[in-house]
């Protein structure tokens, strides 16, 4: 996230990143995610417990209560959770489906849940290719199959809000060139942004670097287990009466057994 590319990634990423987390709401929040810096968009959310959880003590600002645990080992009782938002928090570790159980543990009916992930379908998912052989920052992390992410959701209860979103598109690497004379500003971190870097913005194309899913939690009805009870086969023979004296037909009960002998 320090290099060029990082942080074009996570410009590219940020509006629309701060578009699902200001749309979060509840009483408790959990954010599982190293990046410091990615916190500010907690800044315009209206939550009013406010967690953020990584492996390591990390200095936060105000407002923000710091959590030293993993993902797939949640110190949180069932359904204690509003929302949960996984920034790249998926990716070291060796199986995402833990985690992710974990998740909808803690989730209340109607919470909802954000992921940040790298898309293995793009520029870096070629990257991560090379990382396996060579020395890399993405040797020791596994990106998910957003197809497969999708599949996991839906067994854990967790259905879609929207449609997946695709952003950034561009190399995993940095080519050095001279800025272009169009107009140029700087973000935040002060790097400039040049207009042709702004139009990435609202892109959505499956080849994105990063996908963001945004899921809420469905609350099933379990039908009571019924009690049965067994009635023994029976059936009805018709019986012959007299046609005088009676106004109507009679019925007797035949057991199944029944082979013609008189009872």
């Amino acid at each position: 996230m320090q290099t060029a590319a990082g942080k074009r990634l996570l410009r590219d990423v940020r509006p629309t990143l701060d578009e699902l987390v200001r749309r979060l709401h509840g009483d408790t929040l959990l954010w599982c995610g190293d990046h410091v810096p990615s916190l500010r968009a907690l800044q315009r959310s209206i939550v009013r417990h406010r967690f953020v959880m990584a492996d390591a003590p990390q200095p936060l600002s105000d407002g923000l209560i710091p959590l030293v645990a993993r993902p797939d080992r949640l110190p949180f009782g069932n359904n204690s959770m509003g929302c949960v938002v996984l920034h790249h928090a998926l990716e070291p570790l060796s199986d995402p489906r833990d985690a992710l159980r974990e998740i909808a543990r803690v989730l209340h009916p109607g919470g909802r849940l954000v992921i940040v992930a790298f898309n293995p379908w793009s520029a870096l998912g070629l990257r991560r290719l090379w990382a396996k052989a060579g020395r890399d920052a993405f040797s020791p992390h596994r990106f998910v199959n957003p197809v497969r992410l999708l599949d996991w959701l839906g067994l854990l209860g967790l259905e879609l809000e929207e449609p997946v979103r695709f952003r950034s598109t561009g190399l995993p690497f940095r080519i050095r060139r001279k800025p272009s004379a169009v107009a140029l500003e700087e973000d935040d971190d002060g790097c400039v942004l040049s207009e042709p870097v702004r139009r990435r913005h609202g892109i959505e194309i499956p080849l994105g670097d990063v996908f963001l899913v945004s899921a809420v939690k469905q609350a099933y009805y379990v039908r009571p287990k019924a009690s049965t009870v067994r009635i023994a086969d029976v059936k009805l023979a018709g019986v012959a009466y007299p046609k005088a004296g009676f106004s109507r037909q009679t019925a007797r009960v035949i057991p199944v057994d029944f082979e013609g002998e008189r009872r």
